[in-house]
């Protein structure tokens, strides 16, 4: 398991180096695709590849789509897994109050899904280490993206963006939405234009209502890491601000 982590390591940080897509690779993969049926709703998932099972979860700012570079990849020794969280993509939007974690748990169950590694990003992160501490014996180990970490709070500077975002100048919502994808110097290296408009294209789904309540997980996940005993493999999303 460590060697396999080890391997997902450095094919992450190799495909996420650029967004340039494997085309010819996408085109021959084989996806199956469906709805997973949750309380109050349904969510949309792609499967492909066969071998031990992957699950990817996406962060909150945009859907299942972010993983395009890596999803054909990975079903090429892998039998893996993306689906939109409620209130994204083609998933439903939420009517009620509902569980990340239950959810991800219907994943799971509805895909014969035994074990899985699971990979997560930011708010992704965040469902993965909950859902690892609420179902230790279905995760193989982590791979987690600049997760978050219930329990841990934010800093100033990670409200105010280093100095650089001030909440009184963007009450408009497209306004709000160009900063954090073009001029935000943390969310998309400003370099990387390839990445900054494939997120602008997937970044309607922050029109949509997702401010139905979740529950909360049972445990505070600052306070109980010492009980996730898998392999994981933790990358850090921060560069140096700047001035």
């Amino acid at each position: 398991m460590k060697k396999n982590l080890l391997i997902f390591c450095m094919l992450f940080t190799a495909v996420t180096s650029s967004v340039a897509q494997d085309t010819e690779l996408v085109k021959s993969l084989s996806v199956d695709t469906g709805y997973v049926l949750v309380d109050g709703g349904k969510l949309f998932y792609e499967m492909s590849g066969t071998g031990e099972n992957i699950v990817l979860l996406h962060d909150g700012m945009v859907n299942r789509e972010i993983w395009d570079e890596q999803f054909p990849l990975l079903a090429k020794s892998y039998r893996v897994v993306r689906y939109d969280r409620r209130g994204y993509g083609k998933s439903t939007d939420p009517e009620m109050k509902y569980s990340h974690i239950e959810d991800l748990n219907r994943v799971f169950e509805q895909l014969n899904i035994d074990r899985a590694v699971i990979f997560g990003m930011s708010s992704g992160g965040r469902l993965a280490i909950d859902f690892t501490l609420t179902y230790p014996e279905k995760v193989n180990g982590l791979v987690l993206v600049g997760a978050v970490v219930s329990g841990f709070g934010y800093t100033s500077h990670m409200d105010n963006r280093g100095g650089h975002f001030d909440p009184k100048n963007y009450t408009d919502p497209v306004k709000l939405i160009e900063y954090f994808i073009m001029d935000d110097p943390y969310e998309i290296y400003a370099g990387n234009t390839e990445a900054k408009e494939k997120v602008m294209k997937l970044i309607p789904n922050l029109g949509r209502d997702n401010r139905v309540p979740t529950q909360p997980a049972a445990k505070v996940a600052i306070k109980s890491l010492s009980e996730i005993r898998v392999p994981a493999l933790i990358r850090m999303c921060m560069r140096t601000p700047v001035q």
